[in-house]
């Protein structure tokens, strides 16, 4: 199984280069969506890669396929700054799981 990163931050996508990902850099909604439907179709991946700013722009996408599909995962990694809800991985959990934590 490969990983890959669909990103429109070039500073990111770089970084996980670095690291050994193989990646997309996207410059604009239309290409996130082609490059996110591109490796949805392809079988060999197991891992997607997906940085806050641009899981917002997909998420209805990416909900929709969690809900479906058991492969591939996908993973989302927050800015610079973090994450730019306070409760992100809270409100994932809750949406997820469908249990409240406190």
């Amino acid at each position: 199984m490969r990983s890959r990163v669909i990103s429109r931050d070039n500073e990111m996508l770089v970084a996980l280069r670095m690291s050994g990902f193989k990646g997309v850099y996207c410059s604009d909604a239309q290409e996130l969506n082609a490059a996110f439907d591109a490796a949805l179709l392809d079988k060999e991946i197991g891992m997607i890669i997906l940085n806050e700013k641009d899981f917002r722009e997909l998420e209805e996408k990416v909900l929709a396929v969690k809900e479906k599909k058991r492969s591939p995962f996908i993973c989302t990694l927050p800015g610079r700054r973090g994450y730019s809800e306070k409760d992100f991985i809270l409100k994932y959990v809750r949406e997820a799981i469908g249990i409240k934590l406190e």
